[in-house]
């Protein structure tokens, strides 16, 4: 049991030790002392749950979408409802606000209500269990309110929406885009051996394939401690990628995936938050999308990779004859909608905005993250740069 448990544990016995000397003082009862506690402590449970169906109710008020709910107090994991907002929702930062603060105000009002019951009541049991009950509520409203007691409580969240909404919005968008790279990169994992699980390193053994599989998984559920840590990886799969013992289909998975995963998030970091791409990085995505140009010339997913190479390289032209051949009805759906969305970008770069909205209605929707990087570039004036330094020598 780690020390924080620990301490939390004999917390909790301590205080029901004092609540039963309490009870037992107002009641003259041990065994009504007890009882009292007892079903004190079970209150907590049922305002859990008040809490959670709290947070449900303003969810469905408000329309928003609710993708899970769970309820699971004392096993260790956090009750919660997730809710999944469209960044470009109307008054999303007035209805988050609300929505936080749905289940707060239910376990306070619960409370108040429980507070006022017992002046009804006769018995002093009964007047004990009762205003246990609602300084159980009173404080699990407060402590949720309470923005520094954990990173995901509704005070946290609260000051988030309150005090930055226009950031928090964009953290959101961000992270929905982090989505839709998750989903082109499994469009690229056909024929490619699975291996290992989610938490495992990339470094597992010397096999490439299995190596990358580590990889994408992690990427897609999200399973690195921080940024720093997910670039050690992509470098050492690159290192793969390049050494003269790997196969060289291995090599081109390796390069497709890695240049549509950077390619695609350095095109929103141009586009979006205005940071221009490093001069080397652009070169590095360059050069992991040649691997899968050299063996697989014909492939969507590596003229994919290799036009996303041409657009944060500023040539549009180019970009745009790589993706013109695009089988809908052969390769797979979600790599044929960021190819569309590819050709819509470069045809936004060359002016030809009747073919970039053609084009956009030939993504059908399906990524709308990557829909708003095209508008934004439609809409730039002048085009945003996607490096600072100027473009690499021809090929």
């Amino acid at each position: 049991m780690t020390s924080p448990r620990r301490r939390l544990v004999v917390a909790s016995i301590l205080l029901v030790l004092e609540a039963v000397f309490f009870a037992l003082f107002v009641t003259e009862s041990l065994t009504g002392a007890i009882v009292a506690v007892g079903l004190t402590c079970l209150s907590l449970w049922l305002h859990v749950v008040l809490h959670e169906c709290g947070h449900l109710v303003v969810a469905k008020l408000l329309h928003l979408p609710v993708v899970a709910v769970r309820i699971v107090p004392f096993t260790g994991w956090r009750s919660e409802v997730w809710v999944r907002p469209a960044p470009s929702a109307t008054a999303l930062p007035l209805r988050m606000v609300l929505f936080y603060l749905g289940g707060p105000m239910t376990n306070l009002c619960t409370a108040t209500a429980l507070g006022a019951a017992t002046t009804l009541l006769g018995t002093p049991l009964t007047r004990v269990a009762v205003i246990g009950a609602a300084i159980v509520g009173a404080l699990l409203g407060l402590v949720n309110l309470v923005p520094w007691t954990s990173p995901h409580s509704d005070g946290r969240n609260l000051l988030r929406w309150l005090l930055a909404p226009t950031a928090t919005t964009a953290v959101l968008r961000a992270a929905y885009y982090q989505e839709e790279i998750a989903r082109a990169l499994r469009t690229l994992s056909h024929g490619e051996v699975d291996g290992g699980r989610p938490g495992d390193p990339v470094l597992d053994g010397d096999d490439p394939r299995v190596a990358l599989a580590a990889y994408r998984r992690r990427w897609s559920t999200g399973h690195w401690h921080s940024a720093a840590d997910l670039m050690a990886d992509a470098e050492h799969l690159a290192a793969l990628a390049r050494a003269d013992s790997t196969d060289p289909r291995a090599a081109a998975a390796i390069g497709q995936v890695l240049s549509v995963q950077f390619g695609l998030w350095y095109l929103y970091a141009a586009v979006v938050t205005r940071s221009p791409v490093a001069h080397r990085e652009v070169l590095e995505i360059w050069e992991m999308a040649q691997l899968g140009c050299h063996v697989q010339p014909h492939r969507l997913s590596a003229r994919v990779a290799m036009s996303l190479a041409h657009l944060l390289n500023e040539r549009p032209e180019q970009a745009r004859s790589l993706v013109l051949d695009v089988r809908p009805g052969v390769d797979p759906p979600d790599l044929c909608s960021v190819a569309f969305l590819l050709r819509a970008i470069a045809e936004c770069h060359l002016g030809n905005h009747a073919d970039a909205d053609t084009h956009v209605r030939a993504a059908g929707g399906n990524f709308r993250q990557l829909t708003q990087v095209v508008a934004a570039i439609r809409a730039a004036d002048p085009t945003p740069p996607m490096f600072a330094p100027a473009p690499m020598a021809a090929t």
